[in-house]
């Protein structure tokens, strides 16, 4: 079992085995953030901090018989999970128990808002727990740049939801996923549950295979293929012929958008988007600045 899932089993073990899902997703946040772990990522959402991959785990633990198939987060089985962890984890959860007592509901949110105000920016209850004056206080931790720009991005190494966090926290709008065959192992990161995601999280997608690199082309990559040969065949040999899509990614960066070019490579100059951004830089119908997260 992932431990990551020993941890979600434990916290509700130690909080009674059975917490609403806000209260359970607080909580799993608050714990993480105390003892500085990313056993879960979490990214402004409409309740304020979420994990898709939290819930994830929630449905693979009820097919496993861990969990009961309810609305909130119920445990199924009397063996204790708190055991099941490392020494270190046990004592820190025990004592993130201890300093949160029993707080819930409301008074968790709003402990959670103001301790955390980063992940408040997409909240649709803030001004329920907060006045018009606190929720300006909150927005100091907000990235307050709309202008438009082009950025590109990588997945390699981030989940689902430190991807989203990454895009939110840089008001990403637009992603462009470049990516010729979008498939993935990594949960959450193929094309149908990728754009469901995104979009849940309020940004727009759109899918360009073309601008992507085939694998027939990657073949042989690291072996009789450099980075720098294949790069240089996708600039003379594909993009040439991929000029409506050059025209078509020009002009959605002309419609005051944020855009995120989507593709694995964390490293830009190990994936074709670099080559991509500097072949659109060439266009003169091109004016916007380019940042590399």
């Amino acid at each position: 079992m992932y431990y990551r899932r020993k941890i979600l089993l434990a916290l509700l073990e130690v909080f009674g085995g059975n917490l609403k899902s806000t209260d359970c997703e607080k909580l799993l946040f608050n714990f993480c953030q105390q003892t500085d772990k990313n056993y879960y990522d979490f990214f402004p959402y409409k309740f304020g901090p979420f994990s898709f991959v939290s819930y994830y785990d929630k449905r693979r633990l009820v097919d496993l018989g861990f969990l009961k198939p309810a609305d909130d987060f119920q445990l199924s089985t009397k063996g204790s999970h708190l055991k099941g962890l490392k020494p270190a984890d046990q004592a820190a959860l025990l004592k993130f128990k201890l300093s949160i007592g029993d707080l819930r509901g409301d008074k968790l949110v709003k402990k959670t808002y103001r301790e955390f105000p980063q992940f408040t920016s997409r909240s649709k209850i803030a001004g329920k727990h907060f006045t018009a004056e606190e929720l300006k206080g909150l927005q100091f931790a907000w990235n307050m740049d709309r202008k438009p720009a082009v950025f590109s991005i990588g997945y390699e190494g981030l989940t689902i939801d430190a991807f989203l966090n990454k895009l939110i926290n840089n008001n990403i709008t637009l992603v462009v996923d470049v990516r010729n065959n979008p498939q993935s192992m990594k949960y959450g990161f193929s094309k149908k549950s990728f754009k469901t995601y995104i979009e849940s999280a309020g940004m727009k997608y759109i899918h360009v295979p073309e601008l992507g690199i085939p694998s027939a082309m990657r073949k042989g990559l690291g072996e009789s293929v450099s980075h720098e040969a294949l790069f240089k065949s996708y600039e003379s040999e594909l993009l040439p012929n991929q000029k409506a899509e050059i025209s078509q990614l020009i002009d959605l960066t002309n419609q005051n958008e944020r855009i995120a070019l989507v593709c694995f490579e964390a490293d830009y100059n190990f994936c074709h988007r670099h080559t991509l951004i500097e072949h659109l830089q060439k266009n003169k119908n091109f004016k916007r600045t380019v940042i590399h997260l």
